[in-house]
């Protein structure tokens, strides 16, 4: 009896990691498109107000989702301190830990270094490029997110009925 509980113990941590990751894939998502919405916020707050950057991203973050906001308030108040613009977007998207695919965050790092360089039309330009390249990782991800997601779990469930297997 203590083997199949043990047994039993096993696959359920195995299932549970692989959909753990699972969940990993739909956050990613999610963080994507909360992020496209703050560069459309963004866009329209550079265009319209033409505050400071610090300010303008403090704005942007009222209207933001969670993660997004927290990412924008961190990057104001590292800037407002006197970092350089690299050095705040590496700092405060390591702080927040928003769950996003590689070249996704490179290309919010991209934007967050070089935000406040330009003129109007440089600066639309750029938020331009990165959401294009944050919709090419989000569609990219839509079509990898179903069948990942569903091997991932099959893979957690079968490693640990193996294991089970082995040690029972």
């Amino acid at each position: 009896m203590i083997r199949l509980i043990g047994a039993a113990m096993i696959i359920c941590g195995a299932g549970s990691f692989g959909i753990a990751k699972t969940l990993q894939f739909y956050r990613q998502q999610r963080h994507l498109r909360a992020f496209l919405n703050a560069l459309e916020i963004l866009k329209c707050e550079l265009n319209y107000t033409l505050f400071p950057l610090p300010k303008l991203c403090r704005v942007t973050a009222e209207r933001s989702e969670r993660s997004c906001a927290e990412f924008l308030r961190k990057y104001a108040a590292i800037l407002e301190d006197g970092s350089c613009r690299s050095v705040a977007a590496r700092e405060a998207l390591s702080f927040v830990k928003i769950c996003l695919p590689p070249d996704a965050s490179m290309a919010i790092i991209e934007l967050f270094s070089t935000l406040g360089r330009y003129d109007l039309d440089g600066e639309e330009n750029i938020l331009n490029l990165t959401q294009h390249r944050l919709k090419s990782a989000l569609e990219r991800g839509e079509t990898e997110k179903r069948p990942m997601a569903k091997g991932y779990a099959l893979l957690g469930v079968c490693t640990g009925a193996a294991i089970a297997i082995l040690l029972v």
